[in-house]
């Protein structure tokens, strides 16, 4: 994993050169229709570039922040919303017990962790002050569940996301509205009759496998509470068995199929009625590309010449 820290950028620097291309809130944001969405890779760029500013900030401000390649969503962190589906995957990872248990070891070893977690108490404050604002206060969306969500419109974070996007609201509303369309398309699906029928099927399937669980969720909880407390290897069967029964069940009843329409049928009508946040949260992105791209590309050659 490439990790850099940040120290021969100043903030002001990399704002500086930002503003050759121009900032704030372009024409083709104000545009109305389709949006082309951005790559991965686009994606990554424009995270590796908000981390670097983020710690051109903190350096200015006299703290240490670690440029991180981000986190890569591999096979393990697959998500099973109506319930686990696939029996080979719940055979190698049961409910994702253990694969939790080694990314909170990443996440320990993360480098901006360790420093934090090595500062004195007052410090560590005060550097949490620099990353985050004094207080969230400043920047407030609602999600499309109709929570209020709020961040503090200082800080680093808030800097680097002013440098890159121009309209630091505007952002933040629109990645917290399509952030969080997920749990109402879930939520529509949970409610479809199709669904509680198919979940009837599971649940009988289930009965006669000896576990018997009205819902997927009714299952999860099971494990949990069969797990709480139990050495990692003896949690590791008892969770994966529990997963693979679940799995036979939703392959082998409606379940797994009628989930898969469902989600499919409701996220399109969840990205119908969003389209528009839809579209200008890429055109954030798309307007922000070239900017990022300066920012790698001055500190990839910084990097470079400090290695030299």
């Amino acid at each position: 994993m490439n990790r850099t820290h940040v120290t021969t950028m100043t903030a002001a620097a990399l704002t500086a050169a930002l503003t050759l291309g121009g900032c704030g809130s372009t024409a083709s944001q104000r545009e109305s229709g389709p949006a082309r969405e951005p790559s991965a890779a686009q994606s990554r760029l424009l995270e590796r570039a908000e981390q670097i500013l983020i710690g051109a900030c903190m350096a200015e401000r006299g703290f240490v922040y670690a440029v991180t390649e981000p986190a890569r969503e591999g096979e393990a962190q697959r998500s099973f919303p109506y319930g686990v589906d696939d029996v080979a995957w719940a055979r190698a990872h049961g409910y994702g017990g253990r694969d939790e248990r080694a990314a909170a070891e990443t996440r320990r070893a993360d480098p901006n962790q360790r420093y934090f977690a090595g500062l004195s108490a007052p410090r560590r404050a005060a550097a949490r002050t620099a990353l985050m604002g004094a207080s969230p206060v400043g920047l407030t969306a609602t999600t499309p569940t109709g929570m209020t969500l709020t961040a503090g419109s200082e800080g680093c974070v808030a800097d680097a996301q002013r440098a890159l996007y121009g309209d630091l609201p505007g952002w933040f509303r629109v990645k917290v509205v399509t952030m969080n369309l997920r749990p109402v398309r879930e939520a529509r699906v949970r409610e479809d009759a199709r669904w509680t029928e198919a979940v009837g099927q599971w649940s009988a399937c289930m009965r006669a496998a000896g576990r018997p669980y009205a819902t997927p969720a009714d299952s999860r909880r099971a494990a949990v509470e069969a797990t709480a407390g139990v050495p990692p290897g003896k949690a590791d069967a008892t969770e994966t068995a529990l997963a693979v029964t679940e799995a036979t069940c939703a392959t082998g009843t409606s379940l797994a199929r009628v989930s898969r329409t469902l989600d499919r049928a409701h996220g399109e009508e969840v990205r119908a009625e969003h389209q528009d946040d839809i579209d200008l949260r890429r055109r954030f992105q798309n307007d922000a590309l070239p900017k990022a791209e300066r920012v790698v590309a001055r500190h990839t050659h910084r990097e470079g010449d400090s290695h030299a």
